[in-house]
């Protein structure tokens, strides 16, 4: 099942930018999960806002999220490492906006 996320904020650029709009796979807890990955996750303070982040450690039960700008990324440094099983899945491609779309790594 795929999920349609609009990006909001700074804190991904310059790998995404506010009004990309991707779409993301929802995945079992128990799909490998890869270092470096754009993943999406409910927001630990306030589960109803879904964060976009990068991967960038994992350990048993546990992932490590983090904004590719840290100055202006609320993340793991902020709120701790998020239970793997909290991980909605990959993002895997923006469809908007035109000259933008395309498949992301």
């Amino acid at each position: 099942m795929l999920r349609r996320v609009e990006v909001t904020g700074e804190s991904m650029q310059p790998s995404l930018r506010p009004g990309d709009r991707l779409l993301v796979a929802r995945v079992p807890a128990a799909w490998p999960l890869r270092i470096g990955s754009l993943v999406a996750v409910p927001d630990p303070r306030s589960p109803r806002r879904l964060l976009v982040k990068r991967a960038v450690l994992t350990g048993p039960g546990w992932v490590d999220v983090r904004g590719d700008e840290p100055d202006r990324s609320t993340d793991s440094r902020t709120f701790g490492p998020v239970p793997r099983r909290s991980v909605l899945g990959p993002v895997l491609y923006r469809y908007a906006p035109p000259g933008r779309t395309g498949r992301l790594r």
